[in-house]
């Protein structure tokens, strides 16, 4: 899973299910896409479904408590 697409995950656009793009193997650079989506498979639906490629949210950075 290292170095594989960071910061990209891969929706379902079906059933709306979020995977980390390393966690499919999905490899951005050179790897191919119908604008921002590709074939792959939901492990919720059970299907070959598109995924739609999307960078993911920043994370909240957490906040400094005040004494």
């Amino acid at each position: 899973m290292n170095g594989y697409a960071p910061g990209w995950q891969a929706r379902c656009t079906k059933c709306g299910l979020i995977r980390d793009a390393a966690e499919i193997g999905l490899v951005r650079i050179g790897a191919w896409s119908w604008k921002n989506y590709t074939l792959g498979g939901c492990p919720r639906c059970g299907r070959l479904r598109f995924l739609a490629v999307e960078r993911k949210p920043p994370e909240a950075a957490p906040r400094a408590q005040s004494s």
